[in-house]
């Protein structure tokens, strides 16, 4: 929290007061120092200034809460309001404000990411957590709660028509699968219970999903559910509510002071009715609130999640397996893409090389997580469905097709001209002669570059996140947001990956010395020059 001294209003307003007394008693002596004619301008000019000074030193000295949440997919929390793209709302956004009022400071919002919004506070990127944040054993051990100021339920939902899952349990009973968000009270209760979970980045893609059929079901917040399910005709709710949690804010443990300060503003905005104005505007005022004016604190379930390190690496090897199945996928179809476009680009005729560039360049000048998000949700519009790892694989082999369309052209155009004309004359149609001469020396000069982007291709499957595909970066997310433990997960990932893209590189300068010393005597640089 930074503050500034603070100036009081009858402090200034007595400052002003006697400048003005000064400017108008002091005609006298202004007049004899100035020229008539520059007096009258020169005493407004003195005037303004120093009422411009005086503002901004009044508004610098007013304490700031710098308060940090989500805008992505994070509606009705905080999120950008459709009506002026400029500023958000939510009533995440409206009780920050009235939460600084309270306060007598001046709310600030700080975007951020959720899945790291714990470990932002702690690098003091703002002062507070304000996004429906839940409080948990895991997070207790990193920062400070403050008294909740709403009490929600998670809510089941399922497909319309989905005759079988009626309760949360039969998820389990029939092996369903279930979306929740990252990083939630939600995920914990699933991981917990043995279910099968599919984590997104936010509740849009993930009912999104069940509607399309990529889940069976889905875990949230009332506050989510009604936002996104409870007005689309294919969605409905299976059971009533259950499992009370709370909202609360976020505090780094030092700032005991800001938390004292943080719990009488709640219970100010709780007990003069703001918090119920509020929450009633967005239609989440339920009998539950009620408790919240209780001289006891209400009580709610906070659920916890431990590192087991055993199991820890074995989700950790689980999702290295997935990465490199993400990878492999997505250089094949890259490699079977590439060359034709290559080819195309270098020696078609002129409509083959207006299209081979136009792909090329498209999938080069747009980033591939937008690519892959339009693939995701946008085929499903013109009724083609893929599931999230077959997506990745056909975005990430799509993208990568143009990247090395150009390291194969580069290695066809480096093979001088007089080897086509010998395979020619020793009798050899333009294909085999292709695949005999041409092919085998381009593959030794493409290996070094081609190699490159292959291990570019591994670090490069983290992308998928976005569309809620499950390897080796989304599951070092979800650990250590977890668990808070940042640098040791991340070592262990580290090494995952080294093991990965180590080996391939080694074998591909073992190829490439091979291929060589095959050469050698056949041909060599700078004889065909």
């Amino acid at each position: 929290m930074r503050q500034g001294k603070r100036v009081g209003h009858s402090g200034t307003t007595i400052l002003l007061i006697t400048v003005c007394n000064f400017l108008i008693s002091g005609n006298k002596i202004l007049s004899g120092v100035l020229k008539p004619k520059t007096f009258p301008a020169t005493k407004k000019l003195i005037l303004c200034s120093l009422l411009f000074v005086l503002h901004s030193l009044t508004a610098f000295s007013e304490p700031v809460l710098r308060w940090g949440g989500d805008p992505s997919g994070g509606a009705p929390y905080v999120y950008s309001d459709p009506a002026n793209p400029q500023s958000y709302t939510g009533f995440d956004y409206e009780f920050a404000e009235a939460l600084a009022r309270e306060m007598k400071m001046k709310a600030e919002f700080v975007p951020t990411d959720w899945e790291s919004i714990v470990a932002s506070l702690q690098r003091k990127e703002f002062d507070v957590i304000i996004d429906g944040f839940e409080p948990t054993e895991d997070r207790a051990r990193e920062v400070l709660f403050s008294k909740p100021y709403y009490l929600f339920r998670l809510q089941l939902t399922v497909k319309r028509t989905d005759k079988l899952i009626t309760t949360l349990d039969d998820c389990k009973k029939h092996q369903k699968t279930v979306g929740t968000l990252v990083n939630c009270a939600a995920s914990r209760l699933l991981e917990q219970g043995g279910y099968k979970v599919k984590a997104y980045q936010d509740p849009v893609g993930a009912y999104q999903d069940l509607a399309l059929g990529r889940v069976d079901a889905v875990l949230m917040d009332v506050a989510g559910e009604m936002f996104y399910a409870r007005q689309n005709p294919e969605l409905k709710a299976a059971g009533t509510p259950f499992q009370t949690g709370a909202y609360i804010v976020g505090i780094r443990k030092a700032d005991t002071l800001l938390l004292a300060k943080v719990n009488t503003a709640i219970e100010t905005l709780v007990n003069n009715g703001t918090v119920e104005r509020i929450f009633r505007k967005w239609q989440l005022w339920d009998e539950e609130q009620v408790k919240l004016r209780t001289v006891k604190e209400p009580a709610f379930e906070m659920t916890n999640t431990k590192l087991n390190w055993s199991e820890g690496l074995i989700k950790l090897l689980k999702a290295a397996s997935v990465t490199v199945l993400l990878a492999f996928g997505a250089m094949i179809i890259a490699v079977i893409l590439g060359i034709p476009l290559a080819l195309g680009q270098s020696n078609g005729g002129p409509l083959t090389r207006a299209a081979c560039t136009v792909y090329i360049e498209f999938f080069r000048g747009t980033p591939v997580l937008v690519q892959l998000l339009f693939l995701y949700f946008g085929l499903p519009v013109i009724g083609i469905t893929l599931p999230g790892w077959l997506t990745a694989i056909v975005g990430l082999g799509l993208n990568y097709a143009a990247y090395e369309s150009q390291v194969y052209r580069t290695a066809f155009q480096a093979i001088p001209e007089r080897q086509w004309q010998v395979a020619y004359s020793l009798g050899m149609r333009p294909l085999v002669a292709f695949r005999r001469i041409i092919f085998p020396q381009a593959f030794r000069i493409a290996l070094p570059p081609m190699t490159n982007d292959f291990v570019a291709l591994f670090k490069d499957t983290s992308t998928a996140f976005a569309i809620a595909v499950w390897e080796l970066a989304t599951a070092y997310r979800e650990l250590a947001n977890a668990t808070q433990s940042y640098l040791g997960i991340g070592l262990v990932v580290c090494c995952y990956y080294l093991a990965m893209s180590l080996p391939l590189a080694h074998y591909a300068r073992k190829l490439e010395q091979k291929l060589h010393r095959k050469s050698t005597g056949i041909l060599s640089s700078g004889t065909d020059k």
